[in-house]
């Protein structure tokens, strides 16, 4: 059970580092603390060349800087102390300031790393009590310069978390002090390893709001309006003649199915000739049209009630002619469906 909570727990923890936070950018202030540890600290006067070897001590920063995309610049405040032993004892304490660049490097969610330089104006103490400096200090400003590495952690949105590595040096050529016991002492230059973590603040970031999701699209149209009814259908005859072709017949089962689907209550089926012959055989003919399509649609099931007919002769044309024009496309009956 505790392996299992200690699972979850880890889990969550790492999905929570894992979290996308949009990196803070604009003016920030930061303090760094760590370990620095000088090296070895050489000094010599007349017939005497010594060493003394740094323990380590403690580093402290405070930082005014602006971030913008991938890069950082910050005008930094730096103080350390470590102790030393040799022949000596005693401590060296180093403090200035330093302008920085640095560029920043996306790895994952929330994580980023970092490379950055500074140089800068530094002053540098080293008090010696031993047999050839018991009383006095080194001191004197220089050149100071250092390289940074780091990885930055965005906790939030105005909140960064941070640790680095840097190698700093303070260049005062030589410092100088006059001791009682043996005369003048000359010391070297600093050089420091640092490890330190911190924190950087963003008082101005506003909070990440991610954009408002996409409106969600139209509904679709509404489907178009079934098309009307087929209401009317034509069946064609050939030159003076009554009986239905097979075209013809295919025609009438079309107009029947239509019918029997639309549960239309009334048909008329109007019967038309050409205009060759007389007006009175003419009217025959096309009565003897429109019958024949009643029939074949009684014969179709199609209740012969609610079927009428009626015969145009020639006075009806699909096709306009003259007397006496054979126009396949006035030969016809029509039927038409009403509900």
């Amino acid at each position: 059970m505790k392996l299992r909570v200690s699972m979850i727990a880890g889990a969550a923890l790492c999905a929570l580092a894992m979290t996308p936070v949009h990196a803070a950018e604009g003016w920030y202030v930061g303090l760094g603390a760590g370990w620095a540890r000088p090296t070895d600290f050489s000094y010599s006067t007349v017939g005497i060349h010594d060493t003394a070897y740094s323990d380590g001590g403690f580093i402290a920063t405070g930082a005014i800087g602006y971030k913008y995309g991938h890069w950082r610049l910050e005008a930094e405040g730096e103080g350390s102390h470590s102790h030393f032993v040799g022949s000596n004892e005693g401590g060296t304490a180093w403090a200035g300031g330093s302008a920085n660049l640095y560029y920043n490097v996306h790895i994952i969610p929330r994580w980023s790393a970092y490379l950055g330089a500074g140089v800068g104006y530094g002053g540098l103490n080293r008090e010696a009590y031993g047999p050839f400096a018991n009383v006095g200090n080194f001191g004197q400003w220089g050149l100071q310069w250092q390289g940074i590495g780091g990885v930055n952690y965005n906790a939030a949105y105005n909140l960064d978390l941070y640790a680095e590595y840097r190698y700093r040096g303070l260049d005062t050529h030589t410092t100088h002090i006059y001791s009682p016991l043996v005369g003048g002492i000359a010391g070297s230059d600093l050089r420091q390893n640092a490890v330190l973590v911190g924190v950087r603040y963003y008082p101005f970031a506003v909070a990440y709001m991610p954009p408002p999701p996409p409106p969600p699209p139209p509904p679709p149209p509404p489907p178009p309006p079934p098309p009307p009814p087929v209401k009317t259908f034509i069946v064609f005859f050939d030159f003076n003649k009554a009986n239905l072709t097979a075209e013809a017949q295919q025609v009438v089962q079309q107009a029947v199915s239509t019918l029997k689907a639309q549960g239309n209550v009334r048909v008329l089926v109007t019967g038309h000739t050409d205009t060759v012959g007389s007006d009175s055989y003419n009217q025959g003919l096309s009565v003897r049209r429109a019958e024949a399509v009643k029939d074949e649609m009684v014969r179709e099931g199609v209740d012969g009630s609610i079927v009428s007919i009626e015969g145009k002769s020639f006075h009806d044309p699909l096709v306009p002619t003259g007397p006496g024009v054979r126009e396949p496309q006035n030969r016809r009956a029509v039927i038409n469906l009403d509900s």
